[in-house]
C-alpha cells in the first residue's frame, strides 16, 4: 500500500476519534435509557469501525502499533482478569452484555480498551493531543451550557427538581464529567500564555465550577476541594520559585481554612437554608445515604470472601446485594447492582487480582508523571493538575460509579499521560512494509477483522437499537391504552431481536401484565392472554438466569396474578433461598397466604419480614392488620403497643395502620389518622369524607357535618351527595 493511501487512512481514524467526543451530547429519545444506549451504541459503532482502519494500517506501517508502556499492560492485565471472571463468574451472560441501564460488561471495557489502543497509537504530537483535549474542552462548555439553562429553568431537570444533570441524565455522571473539563481547561491556561485566552478559560472553570456545585453531588464536591489542595500542596511544596511557592501553599492554608469555617458555620442558616451546602452540611455517619453506603459496603466485604481471587465477575453485584442482604436496607431501592464504590464494585467484579490491576493503573500513571516531571519533560503545573484529576476522581468513585462518560474521559488523559512516558524514547525509525513482503498471514488478519466488525455492528449494535426502539414504542403503546394484542404484538418483535435487551423487556412486559391485571377496565380474555405471555417469557427469563433474585421475584408475582398460587409459593421459595433476608420478598408470600386464606401462614412470614428489622413500621402494619383480620386482637394490639414504645405514638398515625385500627374498634386512633392527613393534603376532600365517617362512629355529628362541608366546598361535584347525608345525620341516620 501506497504511503499516501495509509496516509489518508490515518486522517480518516484522527476524524473519527475527533467525532468522539460529541458521544456526551447525545440523547436518544427513541431508544430505551436514552441517556444511556444513544451515547455508549455511538462509541461502540464509531471504535468498531476505527479499530478497522486502524489495524489496516499498523499492518502496513509499523509506527501506528502499540507502544508499550506500564500503563498499557496494567490496562491489559484488567482486561484480561475481567475476562476470566466473566467466563467463570456468576452470570457469564450478564457478566459480557450488561443490560440498557449500565451498557458496560466486558463488551464495554474491551471497547474502552480498543479506543485507548487506537488513540495512542495515532496521536503521535503534542500538538493533536492539545487539540483533541481542546475538542473535549469545547464539548464540556456545551454540556455546561445545557446545565446552566436547566439552573434557569429553561430546560427541564431530569433526574430532580433541583440537582443539574443536562445531557448526562444523572447529577453524578454530569459533575465528575465536568470537573474532568476543569483540570483539563486548567492545562490549557498553564500551557497558553495569551493573557485573553487566559482569561477566557480562567472563566470557563469557575463557571463549570458552578455547575458542578448545582449537581449536589457530594462526592464529587469533595473530591474537588481535595484535589484543589493537593494541587496547591504539590505546587507549593516542588516549585522553585520562592513567590510561587508561598503563595499556593498560602492557597492551600485557604482551603483546608474555609473547610474549617464552613463546618463551624454548618449549623447556620444560610448554609442550611442552602439546598447544596445543606446536603453537604447533612454528612454524618448517621445519615441515611452515608449509613446506607457503609451497610452495603460490608455486604459486599461478605462477597468477597466468598470468591476473593477472581470475583463474581462484572456485572454480578446483584447477586452478592440479595444474598448479604441486610434487611436495614429496606428504605432504600430495592435492586442495586452496584456497591457505590470502585474498591467494592472491583473486588466483587474481578476479585483481588482484577483489583490490583485496576489499581496500578493509577500507580503506573502516578509513577509516569513523576518521572516527566523529575527529568523535567512535563511542566510542574502539569504534573500537579493530573495528579489532583486523577486524586478527584478516584474519591468520587468512593461514592458513585463509572459511566461511559468518566470513563471515555479517564482515558483520554490516561492516553495523554501514556503518549507523554513514550514520547521520548530512542527507538529506531518505523519502516513501511512493502506488499511484496506481507506474509498471507497479515491479509488474513485485515479480512478477519473487517468481516469481524462487521459482524459486530449488526449483531452487538443495531439488532439491540432497534429491540431497545422496538421497547419503547411497545411502552408507549401500554401508556397510550392500545389494545393487549397490539401490545403483545410489539413485545413480540423485541424478543425476535434475542439481544441482550431481552430480559429488560421482559421485565417491562411483566409489570405491564401485573398493571392489566389488576385493571377494572380489561376483559379477561386480555388478561389471561397478557398474563400468559409474561409467565411464558419470565420463565425463559429465569431459566436463562437462575441465580437472578429479581426474575424470581417478578416472576412469583406474575404467578400470583394469575391464580398460580402453588407456583407462585414456590417461586418465591427460591427467592428467599437466594435472598433469605429481603422482606420485599416474605410480603409476596404474604399476598399468596392471603389469596388463599392460609392466614395463620401469612402471620408467620410477616412476622419474620417484621422481625428482621423492627424499625420497618410498614412491617408492623402489615402484621398488625392481617392479625386482625385473623382473629388476633391482641396480637395485633401488641405489634401496634410495641411500635409505639420505640418509634412514639405519632408513629402509627399513617394510613397503613387504619384497617388495623377500625378492625380493633379504635376510632380514636382512627380519627387522629385522618386529621393528621387533613394537615398534610389539606385539598382532597376524601380525606374529610372519610374524617366525616369517623366521627358518625365516635358520635361526633356536628363535626361530621363540618368535614362533609369542607369537602363540598373542596369538590363541587360532591355537594349533592354530601347535601344528601348532611340531612340524613340530621334526621339522626348514619348514611
Amino acid at each position: 500500500m501506497s504511503e499516501k493511501s495509509i496516509k489518508y487512512i490515518s486522517y480518516i481514524i484522527v476524524a473519527g476519534l475527533f467525532i468522539l467526543p460529541v458521544l456526551s451530547l447525545i440523547i436518544s429519545s427513541s431508544m430505551f435509557f436514552p441517556f444511556i444506549t444513544g451515547k455508549n451504541f455511538f462509541f461502540r459503532i464509531v471504535v468498531e469501525i476505527l479499530f478497522f482502519f486502524w489495524v489496516f494500517i499498523a499492518v502496513f506501517d509499523k509506527k501506528y502499533r502499540p507502544k508499550f508502556s506500564p500503563i498499557l499492560i496494567s490496562l491489559f492485565a484488567v482486561l484480561l482478569f475481567l475476562s476470566v471472571s466473566t467466563i467463570f463468574g456468576e452470570d457469564p451472560y450478564r457478566s459480557f452484555w450488561s443490560n440498557y441501564e449500565r451498557m458496560e460488561g466486558l463488551i464495554g471495557h474491551i471497547h474502552l480498551f480498543a479506543y485507548f489502543l487506537i488513540l495512542t497509537s495515532v496521536f503521535q504530537t503534542k500538538k493533536i493531543w492539545k487539540y483533541f483535549l481542546g475538542t473535549n474542552l469545547a464539548v464540556g462548555f456545551v454540556v455546561a451550557c445545557y446545565g446552566f439553562l436547566q439552573s434557569l429553568g429553561k430546560i427541564s431537570v431530569y433526574q430532580s427538581d433541583v440537582r443539574l444533570d443536562a445531557t448526562l441524565g444523572n447529577s453524578g455522571y454530569l459533575a465528575i464529567y465536568l470537573i474532568f473539563n476543569i483540570f483539563i481547561a486548567l492545562l490549557f491556561f498553564f500551557w497558553n500564555k495569551n493573557t485573553w485566552i487566559r482569561a477566557g478559560l480562567a472563566a470557563l472553570i469557575f463557571f463549570e465550577l458552578f455547575i458542578v456545585f448545582r449537581t449536589a453531588t457530594r462526592g464529587a464536591i469533595l473530591g474537588l476541594i481535595g484535589a484543589s489542595f493537593l494541587f496547591a500542596l504539590l505546587v507549593g511544596v516542588f516549585s522553585e520559585n520562592k513567590r510561587v511557592k508561598k503563595t499556593f501553599l498560602l492557597g492551600g492554608a485557604g482551603v483546608v481554612l474555609l473547610v474549617i469555617l464552613f463546618i463551624a458555620l454548618k449549623d447556620a442558616p444560610f448554609i442550611r437554608d442552602n439546598y447544596v451546602f445543606g446536603r453537604l452540611a447533612s454528612i454524618s455517619l448517621k445519615e441515611t445515604t452515608v449509613e446506607s453506603r457503609f451497610t452495603i459496603w460490608g455486604m459486599s466485604m461478605k462477597g468477597l470472601q466468598e470468591y476473593p481471587i477472581m470475583g463474581w465477575g462484572i456485572e454480578n453485584y446483584n447477586q452478592v446485594f440479595n444474598k448479604y442482604f441486610e434487611p436495614k436496607l429496606w428504605k432504600q431501592e430495592a435492586w442495586f447492582d452496584r456497591s457505590h464504590n470502585v474498591v467494592f464494585d472491583w473486588l466483587i467484579s474481578a476479585g483481588l487480582l482484577g483489583f490490583l490491576a485496576y489499581i496500578s493503573i493509577f500507580v503506573f500513571s502516578l509513577l509516569a508523571l513523576k518521572k516527566l516531571f523529575k527529568e523535567k519533560k512535563i511542566l510542574l503545573f502539569e504534573f500537579a493538575t493530573i495528579v489532583s484529576l486523577f486524586v478527584a476522581y478516584f474519591f468520587h468513585n468512593l461514592f458513585v460509579f463509572d459511566n461511559l462518560t468518566s470513563y471515555f474521559m479517564f482515558f483520554s488523559v490516561l492516553g495523554f499521560v501514556h503518549f507523554s512516558s513514550i514520547n521520548d524514547r530512542q527507538e529506531e525509525p518505523a519502516k513501511k512494509i512493502k506488499e511484496e513482503d506481507m506474509s498471507i498471514g497479515a491479509y488474513i488478519l485485515i479480512t478477519f477483522v473487517f468481516c469481524f466488525v462487521i459482524f459486530s455492528i449488526y449483531f452487538a449494535n443495531v439488532k439491540p437499537i432497534l429491540a431497545s426502539n422496538n421497547l419503547l414504542k411497545a411502552l408507549g403503546a401500554t401508556r397510550g391504552g392500545a389494545s393487549a394484542d397490539v401490545v403483545l404484538s410489539m413485545y413480540d418483535k423485541v424478543f425476535s431481536y434475542n439481544t441482550f435487551g431481552t430480559g429488560e423487556a421482559r421485565e417491562q412486559l411483566a409489570g405491564y401484565a401485573n398493571n392489566i391485571a389488576m385493571s377494572g377496565s380489561v376483559s379477561q380474555e386480555d388478561k389471561i392472554k397478557v398474563l400468559n405471555k409474561a409467565i411464558e417469557e419470565m420463565e425463559k427469563q429465569a431459566k436463562e438466569h437462575p441465580k437472578s433474585t429479581r426474575t424470581q421475584t417478578f416472576l412469583a408475582n406474575i404467578y400470583l396474578r394469575s391464580g398460580l398460587f402453588e407456583k407462585s409459593i414456590e417461586t418465591f421459595e427460591r427467592a428467599l433461598e437466594l435472598s433469605p433476608k429481603k422482606q420485599q420478598i416474605l410480603f409476596g408470600m404474604a399476598d399468596v397466604y392471603l389469596s388463599t386464606n392460609q392466614l395463620d401462614k401469612a402471620i408467620g412470614v410477616l412476622k419474620t419480614a417484621y422481625e428482621l428489622d423492627k424499625n420497618y413500621i410498614a412491617a408492623g402494619a402489615n402484621l398488625a392488620r392481617v392479625a386482625v383480620s385473623a382473629g388476633q386482637k391482641d396480637y395485633a394490639s401488641e405489634i401496634i403497643f410495641e411500635i409505639e414504645e420505640m418509634h412514639g405514638k405519632e408513629s402509627v398515625l399513617n394510613k397503613s395502620f387504619l384497617n388495623a385500627f377500625v378492625g380493633l374498634g379504635d376510632y380514636r386512633k382512627v380519627k387522629k389518622v385522618w386529621l393528621r392527613l387533613t394537615e398534610v393534603e389539606p385539598t382532597n376532600p376524601q380525606n374529610y369524607i372519610s374524617l366525616a365517617a369517623t366521627n358518625l362512629n365516635l358520635g361526633e355529628r356536628e363535626e361530621a357535618i363540618k368535614n362533609i362541608q369542607k369537602a363540598m366546598q373542596l369538590a363541587p361535584d360532591f355537594k349533592q351527595q354530601g347535601e344528601y347525608f348532611i340531612n340524613e345525620i340530621r334526621a339522626g341516620r348514619n348514611p
